[in-house]
């Protein structure tokens, strides 16, 4: 959370400084908690932030939730409720719930309506944290309620100059790139990288305007990256 100046509350259209000494705290542990345990083991933490009024006493307006657990199945719509749930989201309409379901990613891909499941509700969003070999990648709602930057910024344990030089190396290492026509599907790139689609998107975007005869395309939908079909890389 140091990353993350201050939180916005979208229900007031207001932001909220992040102060950590002015900060409401809940915790909650489960499992084998031992240092080479390899048992099921869980962990939620909420953080309000506190707002003072010049008259009246202090309120949560912001809170943010880590709901972290190692195991199969993690990534569901009903984990992403449940952590809401743990949360109080639903019963405190008048706080900004912000969550991080986190965990190991152990399944390929995403559901709809797990993707659905992250927009929540009224007073909520969450995004997905994920371990995913050879770093963390974050998954938030697109519906622009929220900027994907404050999920990354909040929850990514990864610096994001270490992703980016990922990236970087694989774009500069696509054999793909180097015979006319080649391609690369930039989500599949996201994916190999662990990184999030708006990393390599920006990646690529600059990756071409830096060589000469690549170009980032929109083919029905996906975006790829694409040497010119009359043009090879010159020695």
């Amino acid at each position: 959370m140091v990353r993350q100046r201050m939180l916005p509350h979208p229900g007031e259209g207001s932001l909220y400084d992040l102060d950590p000494n002015r900060v409401s705290r809940r915790s909650y542990r489960a499992g084998d908690l031992t240092p080479n345990g390899d048992g099921p083991f869980s962990r939620r933490e909420a953080v309000g932030l506190l707002h003072k009024p010049m008259l009246g006493l202090a309120q949560v307006k912001v809170c943010v939730v880590l709901d972290f657990a190692w195991g199969p199945n993690r990534f569901t719509p009903e984990a992403v409720n449940r952590a809401a749930e743990w949360a109080l989201a639903p019963q405190r309409q008048d706080i900004y719930f912000v969550i991080g379901v986190a965990g190991a990613a152990l399944q390929h891909g995403h559901s709809d309506d797990l993707l659905q499941s992250l927009t929540g509700g009224g007073n909520w969003r969450a995004a997905l944290v994920e371990y995913v070999t050879p770093g963390w990648a974050v998954t938030s709602p697109r519906d622009g309620v929220i900027l994907p930057a404050l999920f990354e910024n909040l929850f990514d344990p990864e610096p994001m100059d270490q992703k980016v030089a990922r990236v970087d190396s694989a774009l500069a290492a696509a054999g793909e790139l180097k015979e006319p026509g080649g391609f690369l599907l930039l989500e599949e790139l996201a994916g190999r990288c662990a990184v999030s689609r708006d990393i390599v998107t920006d990646r690529a975007i600059l990756f071409a305007e830096r060589t000469p005869g690549l170009d980032v395309k929109d083919v029905g939908g996906s975006l790829i990256l694409q040497r010119n079909r009359f043009e090879s890389l010159r020695a």
